[in-house]
């Protein structure tokens, strides 16, 4: 097994222990509508923004790795 497939798998490892970690988390954690915070202190952009990261960390990674795979 290369290194680059290594990679790939790890990557995939992770993102599937995160995405796990926040589903566990939400089903833990929701409230109920009449719990919500003011409007003034969630923002949508910051929620949408802190999601993305991870995803974008892991397809920074996956990516040049899966490219020197060779079938």
């Amino acid at each position: 097994m290369n290194g680059a497939l290594i990679i790939v798998w790890l990557c995939a490892a992770i993102a599937a222990a995160v995405f796990a970690m926040m589903i566990g988390s939400i089903i833990t954690f929701r409230r109920p509508l009449r719990d919500c915070p003011p409007a003034s202190l969630s923002s949508k952009a910051a929620e949408i923004l802190w999601a993305l990261i991870p995803i974008a960390i892991a397809l920074g990674t996956a990516i040049p790795a899966v490219r020197t795979i060779k079938p």
